[in-house]
């Protein structure tokens, strides 16, 4: 009897632990798992701003010349000198991570032109000058990072030129290999100290990382870069481990993350993406809307089409009219910096200035156009609506 009791006491007391343990919330898990984030305040200001624009107006873009210091080639001078505005958005790209070449800090750089760009000012010749719109301080330039990521013997990031893959076994990242350490993760910690000095500054950046890994697939060839080699798999699960790693273990909820895979093979999970984007290279002076390419990003995310289109690089800029026409009204365009010469030289790796890619006539047509948005436009981003707002 006494034994009996005592099993019913120790039943009870099991079946009261499993009820209590059942109720308590589990331990906090790793810092790699997905789902919703908390945008930082002018991140999410910028979003909502993005999304009033979208399918009304074409912020416009320009992308920099990352290794110059604005020196031998300043995009966004060359943009007003030829029209009188200056873009929206101006790119810039960690391509000189993780080896700064000739001794010179360019990863920096391009970082400490990003706070300029935001804070209304521009390097010219090496030299900080005032702000663009001495009127207008309260304008901040949208910022956009892309990154050409150097790696391999010789820090490269063409396919044939790095001997570097995606580190893959078993069907998953190969997360434990000496490869994946040295190279993965140790490039993305030298990344995230340079994007974590903007979300102290709570500076927003459009973030566009491993783009265009699709590269020819649709013609039965692997992605032009290493990051796109393997195949679609590979490239999935590094975008979502690159995703958690910089969004929950680095916290860097300042990023905007811009998908341009080139094709819906490529597309990961939704919610590592807030925007969708396509590099539009038509042939030089083509000034179409590029609606097929327009539909196709879009119909990349699982039928949605609500989730903003953006023309994150572009050799000749639409016709913002015939976008408006044709239902293809991208949410941004960036245009390709140049490459060769000075202002007005004309050549076919010069995608603003000259006569090649972009006339001047259309030049000063796109940014004086009503359809849109130059940086003057732009209203207060650090002042914009909230969501609860």
């Amino acid at each position: 009897m006494q034994k009996s009791r005592f099993a019913l006491l120790l039943s009870a007391a099991l079946l009261l632990s499993a009820v209590l343990f059942a109720s308590c919330p589990p331990p906090p898990g790793p810092a790699n798992h997905t789902g919703p984030r908390e945008l930082s305040p002018n991140a999410k200001r910028l979003m909502n701003y993005l999304a009033d624009q979208y399918g009304n107006k074409i912020i416009s873009g320009q992308q920099d010349v990352a290794w110059t210091q604005n020196r031998g080639i300043d995009m966004t001078a060359r943009v007003f000198e030829d029209t009188g505005k200056y873009p929206a958005i101006k790119g810039f790209d960690f391509i000189q991570l993780p080896h700064d070449w000739n001794g010179g800090d360019y990863g920096r750089q391009q970082l400490e032109e990003a706070i300029e760009w935001w804070d209304g000012k521009n390097q010219n010749n090496g030299d900080p000058v005032e702000a663009l719109l001495p009127d207008h301080p309260e304008i901040h330039g949208i910022v956009t990072f892309c990154w050409h990521w150097r790696t391999g013997e010789f820090y490269e990031f063409y396919t044939e030129e790095t001997d570097f893959r995606i580190p893959w076994k078993n069907g998953k990242l190969d997360t434990g290999s000496a490869a994946f350490k040295k190279t993965v993760v140790a490039d993305l910690d030298k990344v995230a100290v340079l994007l974590k000095e903007l979300k102290d500054r709570d500076i927003p950046a459009l973030w566009r990382p491993l783009h265009e890994a699709a590269g020819n697939y649709q013609y039965g060839q692997s992605g032009w870069f290493w990051w796109g080699a393997s195949g679609p798999e590979p490239y999935i699960a590094l975008w979502e481990y690159i995703y958690n790693y910089l969004t929950y273990k680095k916290g860097l909820n300042n990023l905007i993350w811009v998908w341009n895979g080139q094709h819906k093979d490529w597309f990961p999970k939704p919610d590592t993406v807030d925007i969708v984007g396509f590099d539009v290279y038509a042939p030089a002076q083509n000034y179409g809307s590029q609606k097929a390419k327009f539909l196709e990003t879009r119909q990349m995310v699982s039928g949605e089409e609500t989730r903003m289109v953006a023309m994150t690089e572009n050799g000749p800029i639409p016709d913002p009219q015939a976008c408006l026409d044709d239902g293809a009204m991208w949410a941004w365009f960036c245009t390709w910096n140049d490459s060769v010469g000075v202002p007005g030289e004309t050549d076919k790796d010069n995608f603003w200035t000259g006569e090649y890619n972009n006339a001047l006539v259309h030049r000063q047509y796109v940014y004086n156009h009503d359809l849109v948005i130059t940086l003057d436009k732009l209203p207060d981003l650090t002042q914009y609506r909230l969501d609860d707002e």
